[in-house]
């Protein structure tokens, strides 16, 4: 009975979690719109991206805009809504779960994605919305919000001039996944950079798309992606067949590590990635010619998506052959579990050996010790002086060597270097220029790729650069940090950091 009576009491002291607060701003998304496909910047996640921005999400965002954001909210960084976001990251609310949080302020209840994301704390979700709406209150958000409408519209023209095409890729999307949506909006978020993502609900599908650099004050956007948007189609259809697909969950094995550190900790997760990428496979193909689509495919199986080709040649071969029989995806994965299977049964995956994420490599480096190989001409440069003097103080013990050779190792050289060309495995190099989206560029520019070292035994860390940034100091600015990554190219001229997972 004594029992009884203290579980009676504990209960009845634990503070219910607060009800999901009524959520409308008194302002409404600036949009522009050709029939079913909108592009726009909306309140709510403008609100939310503010808030996290605080919290220290993107905080390496540094532009006339975010700092406007600053100057502005300053006197709130210590606001309830700042603390609870802060701590809504540690639960794992980042990302994709940002804008999607946003989206459902003004919903009734709360989804099951948002929910898994912070393992399942509705509690804390319903208490970081309430002290967002107070902090629209209290900081006028909505005055922010107007003042800078002139801004948001000149952000939409751009993102159209960059984009010239945008109305057509959800007819290609459609088209090829057999299904219409009722709706298209692609929302830009100034204060996200280098990231883009997806989300669909109520039949509409979103991007939500993020700055990829800034030149002299003006924002460029990243690239509507084929990819994002492909996920509402993908995740659905395979949510709907997981199980005829469950039992090949092995194939995910010999890529766990590498694919976990990217985010992908599942076979699941894997899946959906893999069926999208061999989409957008077949969109590089439509788009810019097989060469283009070939060279894609060849850098996912490198990274680890090891079926992305297999799957691409099923939908040329299978489903785009026989839409009468596969009037929609969904209606062709049973096939594709059928081949699926066939694979599995051929054990070829069981030989499957990924590159590295530069994470990896350098904790390899940490446990293991590394040598470095430095180009003759760059040995006394500003950059690899500092940049040896940062490795040893962190711990690491590092040798030169004279020449590649087998285990961890750290190759820096030019970018028109022989060597680059050896073990460049993922940029387009074109004499003393890197090429990104067609474009290229040839000062400012540094890459870095982690790779198997082809002699064995270890890891290879290739670092090459424009000759300009081997005469100055790593940076501490964060963009060379990105440790999650095979592979990022950062153009100093741009401002501009790309990273592929």
């Amino acid at each position: 009975m004594s029992l009884l009576v203290l579980l009676f009491t504990y209960y009845l002291t634990q503070s219910p979690a607060p009800p999901k607060p009524d959520f409308q701003l008194n302002v409404s998304p600036i949009f522009e719109c050709s029939g079913n496909v909108c592009v726009e910047v909306n309140p709510y996640i403008e609100l939310t991206d503010v808030v996290f921005h605080l919290a220290g999400w993107n905080s390496g965002n540094i532009t006339p805009y975010s700092q406007e954001v600053e100057s502005y909210f300053s006197s709130y960084r210590n606001h309830r809504a700042v603390l609870l976001a802060k701590k809504a990251l540690r639960e794992g609310l980042e990302y994709d779960a940002i804008p999607k949080f946003a989206l459902e302020l003004n919903s009734t209840e709360w989804s099951g994605y948002l929910l898994s994301r912070v393992h399942g704390n509705k509690k804390l979700l319903n208490e970081l919305s309430i002290a967002i709406k107070d902090f629209a209150r209290e900081s006028n958000f909505s005055a922010f919000y107007e003042n800078h409408s002139g801004f948001y519209r000149e952000q939409i023209r751009l993102f159209f001039k960059e984009n010239s095409g945008i109305f057509n890729l959800p007819h290609f999307e459609e088209k090829f996944f057999g299904e219409n949506r009722k709706r298209w909006v692609f929302v830009l978020q100034p204060l996200e950079a280098y990231y883009s993502y997806s989300g669909w609900m109520n039949n509409t599908v979103y991007a939500f798309i993020g700055i990829c650099s800034t030149f002299n004050g003006t924002q460029s956007y990243c690239s509507a992606s084929a990819h994002e948007l492909a996920h509402s189609f993908v995740n659905p259809a395979v949510d709907r067949h997981y199980r005829e697909f469950r039992e090949y969950r092995k194939m995910f094995s010999p890529v766990r590590d590498v694919m976990t550190s990217m985010g992908y900790s599942g076979w699941k997760t894997y899946l959906d990635e893999t069926l999208v990428r061999a989409f957008e496979a077949y969109y590089i193909l439509e788009t810019q010619g097989n060469l283009s689509a070939e060279r894609f495919i060849q850098t996912q199986e490198t990274l680890g998506f090891y079926l992305v080709g297999r799957v691409y040649r099923a939908y040329l071969e299978d489903y785009l052959s026989d839409r009468n029989r596969y009037p929609t995806f969904n209606s062709f994965m049973p096939e594709l579990a059928e081949l699926m299977g066939r694979w599995y049964r051929e054990g070829f995956w069981k030989n499957i050996y990924p590159e590295p994420t530069l994470r990896m490599a350098f904790l390899k480096f940490k446990t293991e010790g590394v040598k470095i190989y430095v180009a003759g001409n760059l040995s006394e440069s500003t950059y690899v002086r500092n940049y040896v003097e940062t490795l040893r103080k962190a711990g690491f013990k590092v040798n030169f060597t004279n020449r590649l050779e087998s285990g961890n190792l750290i190759v820096i050289v030019p970018l028109n270097s022989p060597i680059v060309r050896k073990l460049n495995r993922y940029v387009e190099i074109r004499n003393n220029s890197v090429v990104l989206d067609g474009v290229e560029y040839s000062r400012g520019v540094f890459l870095v790729e982690a790779l198997r070292n082809p002699e064995g035994g270890g890891f290879v860390l290739l670092m090459a650069g424009t000759p300009d940034v081997f005469k100055r100091k790593p940076s501490k600015s964060g963009d060379e940090s990105l440790l999650n990554y095979h592979y990022f190219v950062y153009i100093t001229e741009l401002k501009r950091a790309v990273a592929f997972e």
